[in-house]
Order: C-alpha cells, then structure tokens, then sequence
C-alpha cells in the first residue's frame, strides 16, 4: 500500500513538474507581448507626447500589469529624484532587480538592456529609431516563440509523467 502511494506521488510530482514548466513558457510569451506593448507606449510618449523620459516610464508604468509596471515606476522614481548614475545603470539595475522572477530569459532581459543603454542619451530620432529596432527584434522572437510554445508544452508535460513513470520503474 505504502509503495502504491509512493508511486503514485512520484509520478504527480514529476508530472506537475513538467505543466509547470509547461505553465512558464506560456507566461513568456505573454510577458513578451507585454514588453512590446510597453515598447509601442514608450515610442508614442517620446514621439507625441514629447515628455521627459522618467515622466514617460512612469505614466506607461500606471498602464502595465506586474512585474513591468513596478519595473518602469522605479526607473522614473530613480531618475526623478537626485540620479547619482546614468539612465543607463538605474535601468539595467531595475531589470536586473524587479524583472528577476519573470518568465523572460537571460537573452529577453538582454536585450531589453540594450535598448535601455541607447534611450538616455540620444536625441528624439535616434532614440526613436533604436525603439524600432527592439521592436523588429522583439517582433520575431514572439513569432518564433509562438510557433515553437505548442510543441514544448507538449514534450515537457509528456516527459515530466514519463519520467515519473521511469522513475516508479526504477525504484520498484
């Protein structure tokens, strides 16, 4: 009976495993979509609103879900005040800090830096043009996340009950 219950909770475990992992790849490319959501306000506040960058962050920071609207709120709250480092520092420390327990990889947070590094100091085109280039980037990696999501989501919930089942083979 004990080796029963045993089994039966190695395979749950494994198996809820493998839909977590399932669950984080989803919420990636959620978070993308919201990264290029914020992208696009960020382009509109600098193109049309003509307002000063930690005025623009925090006001698209008002209109965005967890984790970025806390991420956008402290690079303005940073900036506004007495800034002691470039925009460039405040914004890779608030991606490195507030965007640590999102689903985005190393590569998506990378990225997001980069931009982040041109916006601070460039004039209006310059910095336009960098957002459209983050953008195109950006654009891709959501098409070729969603293309790819349905396939890994299926092999990492069939491995995590396979493995499950492999592991109850082994210890029986």
């Amino acid at each position: 009976m004990i080796r029963i219950l045993g089994a039966v909770l190695v395979v749950a475990a494994s198996a809820g495993i493998g839909f977590s992992y399932s669950l984080r790849l989803g919420r990636r490319l959620e978070q993308l979509r919201q990264l290029e959501r914020m992208t696009i306000l960020l382009k509109g506040e600098i193109s049309y609103g003509c307002a000063a960058l930690p005025e623009a962050l925090a006001s698209i920071g008002r209109k965005m879900p967890e984790p970025f609207s806390r991420f956008l709120e402290e690079v303005a709250d940073r900036l506004s005040g007495y800034p002691d480092k470039s925009f460039q520092q405040v914004f890779q420390e608030e991606v490195e800090g507030n965007l640590k327990q999102s689903a985005l990889t190393a590569k998506d947070k990378g990225a997001l830096m980069q931009m982040g590094a041109f916006l601070g100091y460039l004039d209006k085109d310059m910095q336009l043009r960098t957002i459209d280039l983050y953008l195109q980037e950006l654009g891709q990696e959501i098409k070729a996340t969603g293309e790819s999501i349905p396939g890994k989501q299926k092999l990492s919930r069939s491995l995590g009950i396979m493995g499950g089942l492999f592991l109850v083979l082994l210890l029986i």
